[in-house]
């Protein structure tokens, strides 16, 4: 198992733990997961964070710390990027937003 993927593990497994997690760290998971799926669309693209930030109008340096988590876009920003992508992005924000745990025991 290569070490992303384990990582993918232990971090699903932490998401789900039962306790109470301060605001921030639940902002910093959000900012996390979207940058994830940024990353993610990009690589199957085989675009590289150049073209999709040239594409975008964006720097390179801004499209890598979306995509590490570090740096929240805008949603004019967020469409800008799908353009850049050929794609599009569906938020989905409360409740129901997170993904679902995997069942105990």
């Amino acid at each position: 198992m290569s070490a992303h993927n384990r990582w993918k593990s232990i971090r699903a497994a932490r998401l789900c733990e039962d306790v109470v997690q301060h605001p921030e760290y639940a902002q910093a998971g959000l900012d996390l997961r979207l940058g994830d799926m940024v990353r993610a669309r990009r690589i199957e693209l085989g675009l590289t964070q150049a073209e999709v930030a040239q594409r975008a109008q964006i720097s390179r340096p801004a499209l890598s710390r979306i995509e590490g988590g570090g740096g929240v876009p805008t949603l004019a920003m967020l469409d800008r990027l799908a353009r850049a992508m050929g794609t599009t992005f569906t938020i989905t924000v409360g409740r129901d937003a997170a993904p679902p745990c995997p069942p105990r025991g």
